[in-house]
């Protein structure tokens, strides 16, 4: 009993701690949306987004995706984790070498593009790669306070060196002096990470690891590629297929509908090192019973951003983005979709069947792509919006489907139906008050208020994640 109480305080101090940090970072974030949207135009604000989703790109590429492979490597490699850190660090690095060969060489030919960015590019990526490696090594170890400040110190560091830089420069690039401070950091950040694992594990080479991450990761570097591809495509085909600013537009509300996800990715990083040692125990009814509390905040707190959200538009950005305010309900119902759909990927990792979660993962992003071709040309943003959510509904449907069929006793579809009528209902009302701010801001207090004294009075959170 003891050993279970202890355990649980745990998982609530980390659930707090992890919250702190993403709190944190969002707030940041936010913060400094005002003042990059002044310092830079539309288009320059969207170029550094476009930038940003390639960083994406080559992130899976030139890290193999083998940063997913900790979670199972923790479950059967536990009492070596250091030892199998420093080996997929190893053959990371020459897959970084190799793939940056390959693309230096073929821009150096073919391409008229900015190589000094290329190369801040390929930098960026792979040691974003190096970071996102550890701070899952973090989580699997429930280590809240390293990932914490591996999350939110590089990216305040970021943030007023990419001020600093633009205030510094002028001319008509200032889109520059954003890209070059992410690229620094997460190389100083990441040649850190990759030293000092070198010298813990000892095993840059060793066959078995190498073996084990490239099974289980290969697979995943499609799944990771369609995800950038679901989250990124949006911003990149809307800058070749209408303009760039309207790029800086979605991507100012893209990235102001994923602010909850400050709260949801604090829970998942609770969630999964809990749920995985519930499985291996075989509690799936606790599971079940966890989940639908597991859903029911995120529920919440998306539902209180999308009718805040347009007040949050007015005052962080200026009337060039304001067009952007109907974009709101449909791409925060995409990040609640992006939550429910990986809690059935979660089951799939856990039974390793990598394979089936690339190929749904893939589906979902060729229909992505193919929306975006033929509405984003006649509708921009706004066409995105919705063919984001079209293609994040794919995904869910076709995980569970898969995930059912790996362990039928886990997640009844019933639970995500009620929580999605809820939000399709909101929706509706969201756009039928846009106009109305005081309406929809005196909705969320008094149903947040009402809401937060249920939860109080019948104690419904006092054994979530024990």
């Amino acid at each position: 009993m003891a050993s279970k109480a202890g355990k649980g305080n745990k998982s609530l101090k980390a659930s707090a701690f992890y919250l702190v940090g993403n709190l944190f970072n969002k707030a940041l974030a936010f913060f400094t949306i005002p003042i990059f949207t002044r310092l830079l135009t539309t288009s320059e604000y969207g170029i550094s987004q476009t930038y940003l989703s390639w960083v994406s790109i080559l992130t899976l590429i030139v890290g193999m995706s083998l940063g997913n492979s900790i979670r199972t490597a923790y479950i059967d490699f536990g009492d070596d984790i250091e030892g199998y850190m420093s080996s997929i660090y190893g053959l990371s690095l020459l897959s970084f070498v190799g793939s940056s060969a390959l693309i230096i060489t073929g821009m150096l030919i073919w391409s008229d593009i900015d190589i000094v960015l290329v190369i801040c590019c390929l930098m960026q990526s792979y040691f974003q790669f190096v970071s996102t490696a550890m701070t899952t090594k973090y989580m699997m170890k429930v280590d809240y306070i390293k990932k914490t400040l591996l999350l939110a110190l590089p990216n305040l560091t970021i943030q007023v060196a990419a001020i600093i830089t633009i205030l510094n420069m002028h001319g008509d690039n200032k889109y520059v002096g954003y890209i070059i401070p992410y690229a620094a950091v997460y190389t100083i950040v990441g040649i850190y990470f990759v030293i000092a694992s070198f010298i813990r594990g000892k095993k840059v080479f060793n066959k078995l690891y190498w073996k084990y991450a490239l099974t289980y990761s290969l697979p995943l570097i499609f799944h990771g590629l369609s995800l950038v591809l679901l989250s990124s495509s949006d911003r990149i085909m809307i800058t070749n297929l209408y303009n760039s600013s309207e790029t800086g537009v979605y991507s100012l509300i893209y990235n102001l509908s994923m602010v909850a996800m400050a709260v949801t990715a604090s829970l998942e990083a609770v969630w999964v090192p809990w749920f995985t040692r519930k499985l291996m125990t075989n509690e799936k009814d606790t599971i079940n019973k966890n989940i639908t509390k597991y859903l029911e905040i995120a529920l919440v707190v998306m539902l209180c951003l999308m009718f805040v959200a347009p007040e949050i538009v007015k005052i962080m950005a200026t009337k060039e983005y304001y067009s952007g305010i109907y974009m709101i309900p449909p791409l925060v119902f995409a990040s609640f979709e992006m939550y429910m759909y990986t809690v059935y990927v979660n089951v799939e990792y856990y039974y390793k069947s990598t394979k089936y979660i690339a190929f749904n993962t893939i589906v979902a992003a060729v229909t992505n792509i193919v929306l975006n071709f033929i509405f984003v040309p006649m509708f921009g943003g706004m066409a995105a919006c919705f063919t984001t959510v079209a293609s994040y509904m794919v995904s869910f449907i076709m995980h569970s489907r898969h995930s059912r069929k790996l362990d039928k006793d886990l997640f009844p579809i019933r639970q995500f139906a009620l929580p999605t009528i809820i939000f399709i209902v909101a929706i509706v009302l969201a756009y039928l008050l846009m106009d109305l701010w005081l309406v929809r801001w005196i909705i969320v207090v008094a149903g947040f208020g009402c809401y937060a004294v249920f939860a109080l009075v019948t104690k419904r959170f006092a054994t979530f994640l024990k």
